[in-house]
């Protein structure tokens, strides 16, 4: 799941100072004069408005002012303030980027304008908060696109807070645009590091460095082993353990990431240290047991997904990565009662049932294979390639069905029952696939929204 920085924030009142002329080559400096003036008291009187939640009069009075604040640019057209006024009025109508650009040219006649009291950098940030606060709520309407538009508008607005960008990222990997999410990671980064960024105080400052920072770098090191860009993952797990060395997170991506790269022996190594603790997350034992089993480790692998067990019982697919562990390392015995308990939660699994025959044979238990092989091949349908996705608020578990009995059309329904790290029921969600014709595969999904994160599934044919 990717982290939202998700809040509302609030705009401040800023008042238009005066300004005065100080000839310099090339720079102008705002200066007030007549028409100025009063179209700064007529800005000011749409803010009261707005202010007071009269929002058509206040549109009202941006709209009469902006006639002003043309002649008025027409009349000087290098005195910046006519622009800042520009912009100022845009903003109030809600239009974002005619806004930016007004005041790009406040700032082209003047640049110190950006950083001065009543200046355009204040009525920039002003802007980004409102179109930070129309991202969030696009958010909460589940509408992503106007959200990432929002997002990308406050930016342009006011590029000195992370905020926009952490959402930015975390709504463009959501929607699986991994490229641009790892953009927006990382210009969180940077406007955190930045000497010029701008939080409001002491606390926002380090609520930036010690909560935004490393939470925008490992979801970069996430997003960049996604999109097969290893190598730069390597480097961002690195430097988070260089800070943080007991990040299990950290080390369990920094191990993923080696092997995705080639670089096998030293992903091992980073497994070696993740076996032998006996705290780390179920999904760090549960990924080191995938890297050792590729690498034919059946020992090391076995270790790993019996600690897997240990911290989340329910964990079908690691229930399943053990017995084919034990199978291949012919532990018939010790293999026996995980693919009995893997056909308590998973039924329709032919893999299952042919491991726990081929134990159930090797284990001079033969009187039992007739009856369970009969069992097998009356089955009507199979499912099959289960995969649990875990999220810290939830979890998806995908997977096929495949014809082997029913007519083709025919409807089956599963019921899903998921669970969490203690073994305890937290939902359930009913699934209904209709078959293809025999042997062809109908996939589906199962997603479910919990408090805790989903840590194990199983489930039952309904009809």
């Amino acid at each position: 799941m990717w982290i939202y920085a998700r809040l509302f924030i609030l705009a401040t009142t800023v008042a238009f100072a005066p300004l005065w002329v100080s000839a310099q080559e090339d720079v102008y400096e705002p200066r007030i004069e007549s028409r100025n003036a009063l179209v700064a008291i007529a800005l000011q009187k749409a803010e009261s408005q707005a202010a007071d939640s009269a929002f058509d009069e206040a549109r009202g009075t941006y709209r009469k002012a902006l006639q002003d604040i043309y002649e008025a640019i027409d009349n000087d057209p290098k005195n910046p303030t006519g622009y800042l006024h520009l912009g100022v009025a845009r903003l109030g109508l809600g239009e974002y980027l005619p806004a930016d650009s007004a005041f790009d040219q406040a700032e082209a006649l003047y640049p110190p304008f950006f950083d001065e009291q009543g200046g355009t950098g204040a009525f920039r940030e002003n802007g980004w908060i409102d179109a930070y606060n129309e991202g969030i709520t696009a958010l909460d309407a589940g509408d992503n696109d106007q959200a990432l538009e929002y997002f990308a508008i406050a930016n342009i607005m006011f590029d000195k807070r992370p905020e926009a960008f952490l959402n930015l990222a975390a709504t463009y990997a959501n929607t699986g645009q991994m490229d641009a999410s790892a953009d927006a990671w990382k210009g969180a980064i940077a406007v955190i590091d930045s000497p010029d960024s701008r939080p409001r105080d002491e606390e926002t400052r380090l609520n930036w460095v010690n909560r935004y920072r490393p939470m925008a770098l490992m979801n970069l090191a996430q997003v960049l082993a996604s999109s097969d860009r290893a190598e730069e993952a390597i480097a961002i797990y690195r430097e988070v353990l260089e800070k943080d060395p007991d990040n299990d997170r950290a080390r369990s991506g920094l191990a993923i990431a080696l092997g995705q790269s080639g670089q096998a022996e030293d992903a091992l190594s980073v497994y070696d240290e993740i076996l032998n603790s006996d705290d780390a997350p179920p999904l760090d034992y549960f990924n080191a047991g995938v890297t050792l089993y590729g690498a034919e480790d059946y020992d090391r692998a076995r270790v790993a997904f019996e600690k897997v067990l240990v911290g989340a019982p329910m964990y079908r697919d690691a229930l399943q990565n053990l017995a084919q562990t034990l199978a291949l390392s012919e532990a018939y015995e010790d293999q026996l009662p995980h693919t009995e308990k893997l056909l308590e939660m998973d039924g329709y699994n032919y893999l299952a049932y042919q491991m726990h025959i081929r134990a159930l044979s090797q284990s001079g238990r033969g009187e039992e294979v007739a009856a369970l092989l009969a069992k097998m091949q009356e089955l009507p349908f199979i499912v099959d390639n289960l995969q649990l996705q875990p999220r810290s608020d939830g979890g998806r578990v995908l997977g096929i069905v495949a014809n082997k009995l029913l007519e083709e059309g025919a409807s089956v329904t599963l019921k899903f029952s998921f669970y969490d790290s203690q073994g305890n029921e937290l939902t359930t969600q009913d699934v209904s696939v209709q078959l293809g014709a025999v042997d062809v595969a109908q996939q589906f999904q199962a997603t479910v929204d919990t408090e805790v994160g989903v840590m194990g599934y199983s489930y039952e044919v309904i009809n």
